[in-house]
């Protein structure tokens, strides 16, 4: 079967590159989507080391790519979770790379509840999973500060409120007012501010973080993350007073206290001088009390113990009719040992004057005298039986030296220059040096002939 290949008309229309079309499809969208918004579900959401966010948004009959850079999404209070239903604002455009459509979202929230609220159960469940609520890292209040700090507005009617109670129940004590703001943009850097600044003043013995009552965006400044880890990192105890009795704010939970309104943060921090007062007269007559039962009781047992006690003439006494037995037993005991001593001694000089050193040396002496003389006789007999085998070995070794032999007219040729014993003719050749060792003397000879011959010795 033949392929037919038609060629393209000049006449058709332009042919685009991928790369062209899809950056036409990009500039298009950008210009007629520049703003939308979008809700759906989350799904398959991610965030890499980046700090970008990536997840699908879908519903019953399409799904759409939504990407959220990181400097958006570390400033959302609310951040999109798996299987949650949301609201996306953003601008669509095209990746070029897959060619895929998907939108960038700058802000989202969840469909059908506040962001804030969202944002604030999404805080306090994480808080709550680090342990930032934990109750063992509550630390304890002060039963009497005598120096405290109060972080609030200078012109708020919280503060009146709590000075005006704080004098009234102890008038004496020392207040800083570290003045912030409590509400607005940048209010929970001012916070954190002014904790780490506190934490670094000697004497400070509590914190009292505080403002009136509003609504959940105004009080969001003590809903921060930084504003929590800096409560919680603190080293001075804080009390949270915030709002209304019915507000409750991640500060709250993160606090060593709450207090739920500012006017109880003054009474919960300091009691009544007048209840304090009552107090130490309560526990100095209880400690009166407390001394006399004691002076009682020892009073008690000193008479009881005076009954107990005996006379110490009568106890004298018996310890001195002790000690004269036990004198008189001692002096019995002294001259019985002394009896035995002098027995010891007369046998022991009994001993020695028949053990007399004289006697003894004596004694050792003539022993001496007769193992010498029988030392001398070995060593005679031992050098006669020494000096006849000598005798009897040179006689048999004489003939065996090899100067006795040349001596009867022997001699002894060597080769030159190794000095080799010539035992055979093969071993030189004719011409060569020859050494003749005689009796007396030597002979240098060179050799003119060889034969294989044995010639005959002399006989004398």
């Amino acid at each position: 079967m033949r392929s037919i290949i038609t060629p393209i008309s000049p006449e058709y229309p332009r042919i685009y590159s991928v790369a062209d079309l899809t950056r036409m499809i990009k500039d298009r969208l950008e210009q007629e989507f520049p703003l939308v918004w979008v809700q759906g579900e989350v799904s398959n959401l991610r965030s890499p080391h980046s700090g970008h966010c990536y997840f699908t948004l879908k519903d019953e009959a399409s799904q759409l790519r939504v990407v959220i850079f990181r400097s958006y999404y570390q400033a959302m209070r609310f951040k999109p979770v798996d299987s949650l239903k949301i609201v996306c604002r953003g601008q669509l455009t095209v990746y070029e790379p897959r060619g895929e459509y998907q939108l960038l979202a700058d802000y989202t929230e969840p469909l059908g509840m506040g962001a804030l609220a969202q944002a604030f159960e999404q805080l306090k469940a994480r808080l709550d999973a680090e342990g930032l609520f934990d109750p063992r890292y509550k630390k304890p209040l002060p039963y009497l500060p005598h120096r405290l700090a109060v972080v609030t507005s200078p012109s708020g009617a919280a503060i009146r409120d709590f000075l005006q109670i704080l004098h009234r129940r102890f008038p004496n004590i020392q207040v800083l007012v570290y003045p912030v703001r409590v509400q607005g943009a940048g209010a929970a850097e001012e916070i954190v501010g002014a904790l780490r600044t506190l934490n670094t003043m000697p004497d400070l013995d509590v914190i009292i973080l505080t403002r009136g009552g509003g609504s959940l965006e105004d009080l969001w400044a003590f809903n921060e993350e930084k504003v929590a880890r800096a409560i919680f990192q603190s080293t001075i105890p804080v009390i949270s007073a915030v709002g209304h009795e019915i507000d409750f704010t991640i500060a709250d939970f993160v606090a060593d206290r709450r207090a739920p309104t500012p006017s109880a943060a003054a009474e919960l921090v300091v009691r009544p001088l007048e209840e304090l007062q009552l107090e130490l007269q309560r526990l100095s007559l209880s400690l009166q009390r407390r001394f006399l039962n004691l002076l009682q009781q020892g009073r008690e047992r000193l008479r009881l113990s005076g009954h107990r006690l005996k006379d110490p003439r009568r106890r004298v006494a018996d310890l001195r009719l002790r000690l004269d037995e036990r004198a008189e037993q001692l002096q019995r005991l002294w001259q019985t040992k002394r009896r035995d001593a002098a027995a010891k001694l007369r046998l022991a000089a009994a001993r020695l004057s028949l053990l007399s050193v004289r006697r003894r040396s004596e004694g050792q002496r003539l022993l001496l005298q007769q193992d010498n003389r029988r030392l001398q006789q070995v060593l005679r007999r031992r050098l006669s039986d020494h000096r006849r085998l000598l005798e009897h070995l040179t006689d048999r070794l004489r003939p065996l030296n090899p100067a006795a032999i040349l001596a009867r007219g022997y001699a002894v040729a060597l080769t030159l220059p190794d000095r080799a014993v010539l035992r055979t003719s093969q071993q030189t050749a004719v011409g060569a040096p020859v050494l003749v060792h005689l009796h007396h003397g030597a002979l240098r000879c060179q050799v003119t002939s060889i034969t294989d011959e044995t010639l005959p010795l002399p006989t004398k």
